[in-house]
């Protein structure tokens, strides 16, 4: 399959979650500044989840630019993770109309946790369909090198990615009302805000590659 059925797929799917996460904020029924103020709740807790779901969304096309053509492996990686992605409005509603308690918050976090993993593995998964494409070669000391640093800093910002989401965790167990929990998952989403450089460095590679 050509890769640009899945990613039209995915774009659809994560444009529905955006749109049902801002459908979760109603209108006030009054007409006063203190009513706009009682949305402040529902709108901090939708901004997350609209960065959180929109750096996914950057990262996801930017991975793409690996994929020539779609495996059944790769497919079915790529939904489960718009499955558990697909949570988000739900975590997200419950969460802000319960004004951040403690469980509604664990269940957010959990679900970003989700959603990590399975990115993870569907990058693994597509780098990995790459390494069968393009082997590296043994003789070639630069490649060697410069695949070796590539795997090295996916690991430190994956790991990066899930101790902060642990963390969130427990803060959301311990300290539900003060909303360091979410503080912890912004942070954890801030690490994506650049998409991989490792994967602008791969392509980089795979150009001189071709042009040599």
């Amino acid at each position: 399959m050509d890769k640009g059925r899945m990613e039209a797929f995915s774009d659809g799917v994560i444009a529905i979650i955006i749109t049902i996460m801002v459908l979760g904020i109603t209108a006030p029924d009054g007409d006063e500044l203190t009513d706009l103020l009682g949305l402040l709740p529902a709108i901090a807790a939708y901004a997350v989840s609209f960065v959180g779901v929109g750096t996914y969304w950057n990262n996801h096309h930017h991975l793409l630019k690996l994929v020539n053509r779609v495996t059944g492996r790769m497919l079915w990686s790529n939904l489960a993770f718009l499955f558990v992605l697909s949570f988000f409005p739900l975590a997200t509603d419950w969460m802000q109309k319960t004004e951040f308690a403690a469980l509604p918050t664990t269940c957010y976090v959990i679900v970003n946790m989700l959603v990590s993993v399975a990115y993870m593995n569907l990058e693994r998964v597509i780098r990995r369909n790459l390494s069968r494409s393009c082997p590296p070669n043994p003789a070639n000391d630069r490649e060697m090198e410069r695949r070796a640093m590539v795997e090295e800093r996916s690991l430190l910002k994956e790991r990066l990615t899930l101790g902060l989401e642990a963390i969130a965790l427990v803060l959301a167990l311990v300290l539900p009302k003060s909303h360091i929990a979410l503080v912890a998952v912004v942070v954890a989403f801030l690490l994506w805000i650049v998409p991989d450089l490792r994967i602008v460095r791969l392509l980089d590679f795979l150009a001189e590659e071709e042009e040599g």
